[in-house]
């Protein structure tokens, strides 16, 4: 006699049994990513470690570049659906305050996510591949989205910097802070540093 279970599973989709497999190996590859780096891990321990077989993902994606260049648009969505529930109904400084929290908020109940993020980020700088366009992309997106932000703040109009000079500043505090606590963990209180990254912003706003 088949279980629930089974039953359920024969009753998918095909899209809906893809779509289940693509977030099981996902999930592999951060933890493999946290505990290994993304140089060492493979394809083949993704798709084992997802429970699957060795070539599922190499099947699906072809590559390890592509694989993680899905991965990373995977993590970075779900990055962006907490920044816009904090940022929801905010204006103006708050709206910057607002995501900061929102990252504070993504490391206390996803911190493997925002590690595996950034290792990836950071392993892809040299590779001229997909990924570093992809990573080219999101951060370009990430600065066009601060200097909207700090266009709409009334404190920043007595400044002597730019939107761009702000969101530049703020990505490299931001950015930065996240390299500290990736190099020494045990070190570095991220939420800390993020709890105090916002009064800096505020006096690099001139607020």
């Amino acid at each position: 006699m088949s279980s629930p279970t089974a039953n359920r599973r024969s009753r998918m989709t095909q899209a809906e049994r893809s779509a289940q497999s693509d977030s099981q190996m996902f999930d592999a590859a951060i933890r493999l990513i946290v505990d290994q780096g993304p140089q060492r891990a493979t394809l083949a321990e993704i798709g084992t470690s997802a429970g699957y077989s060795r070539g599922l993902a190499a099947y699906r994606y072809k590559t390890k570049d592509v694989f993680y260049s899905a991965l990373i648009e995977h993590l970075h969505h779900l990055w962006c659906e907490e920044l816009d529930r904090s940022t929801a109904d905010t204006s103006g400084f708050d709206t910057i305050i607002a995501a900061v929290t929102a990252l504070q908020n993504f490391v206390r109940s996803n911190p493997d996510h925002l590690r595996a993020m950034y290792k990836l980020y950071y392993h892809t700088i040299d590779h001229h591949s997909e990924i570093t366009q992809k990573l080219q992309e999101i951060h370009h997106n990430q600065r066009k989205q601060a200097v909207r932000w700090i266009v709409e703040c009334a404190e920043f109009s007595g400044s002597a910097l730019s939107p761009e000079a702000f969101a530049e500043q703020y990505c490299a505090l931001i950015f930065g802070g996240i390299y500290q606590w990736l190099v020494s963990p045990e070190q570095i209180d991220l939420d800390q540093l993020l709890e105090h990254s916002k009064s800096s912003l505020r006096m690099i706003a001139g607020g």
